[in-house]
């Protein structure tokens, strides 16, 4: 459920990143796009200009040439010859070659401009195409990296309880087996030879099998098999330890010489030795 959790939360995270970076890559694209439109714009009515001015200035120029031509056949006494009707012909047909030219160039620039308008427009479109897809690729790419994260917390998860289940298991056929072992052992005291007492082959008091009880002596060492489980260590060390060592001893000798190790090392404290010999009825 928790693990549901983080992954919604991050989900939402993601589509928040998303958005935002989806919103920057259009802010970023409108405005090279908006650039270079508004330097299009810029430029064609500067063209538009220039190519007026031309067209004024070849008027101009083509007005002036006609009156100093008919200047010059006046002052020759020939205003009103055939080369005055020849020469304004010529100076009409100049003048319509030069607008021609001027319209027939300002009709080429303004091309240019509208296909590189559709060039930024298309630009935009593509860019836009573009960001969309890797930033979609990218909120992909992460989600599979935090699921993946996720299902390997899980696992670890399982695995630790798993171990732990195993460590309890062992526990519980541990104090099973020593429970069995104690009432096998107490047992063979009830049906023996009484604690002590002579048996029928005779030969004195002897002890089952160099066990007795607590209060019992084998080479003035004291005998210990009353044993349980303490009811809490310190740490999951302590238990094992435990375990491992303190729990199979049969003597108080023994016991104390493992105790002192496990304290020397540190995987038990003084609390836990307390309780270990609590275990055996020892104080």
């Amino acid at each position: 459920m928790e693990g549901g959790k983080i992954r919604a939360n991050y989900e939402e995270d993601l589509n928040r990143l998303k958005t935002a970076q989806r919103n920057a890559a259009v802010a970023d694209l409108e405005n090279t796009r908006n650039q270079a439109l508004s330097n299009l714009q810029a430029e064609q009515r500067q063209n538009a200009a220039t190519y007026n001015t031309q067209r004024s200035s070849a008027n101009a120029q083509n007005r002036l040439s006609a009156r100093n031509f008919q200047e010059y056949l006046a002052s020759t006494g020939r205003a009103n010859s055939g080369l005055s009707a020849q020469a304004r012909m010529q100076n009409a047909n100049n003048l319509n070659t030069s607008l021609n030219n001027l319209n027939a160039g300002e009709a080429a620039a303004i091309a240019d401009i509208n296909r590189r308008t559709t060039d930024a427009q298309n630009a935009y479109n593509t860019g836009l195409a573009g960001a969309n897809a890797q930033i979609e690729a990218n909120y992909i790419q992460n989600l599979l990296n935090e699921r993946d994260k996720e299902l390997n917390r899980q696992l670890q998860q399982r695995a630790a309880d798993l171990q732990e289940r195993q460590f309890q298991e062992s526990i519980r056929q541990f104090n099973e087996n020593l429970a069995l072992q104690r009432q096998q052992l107490q047992s063979r005291f009830s049906s023996g030879s009484g604690g002590g007492r002579r048996t029928s082959s005779g030969g004195g008091r002897r002890t089952p099998s160099g066990r007795g009880s607590s209060k019992q002596k084998i080479s003035n060492d004291v005998s210990i098999s009353s044993v349980s489980s303490p009811a809490k260590f310190s740490s999951k060390t302590a238990t094992k330890w435990y375990v491992n060592n303190a729990a199979k001893l049969t003597s108080k000798n023994q016991l104390d010489s493992a105790i002192a190790k496990g304290l020397s090392s540190g995987k038990i404290t003084k609390a836990d030795a307390n309780r270990i010999y609590a275990s055996y009825g020892i104080k």
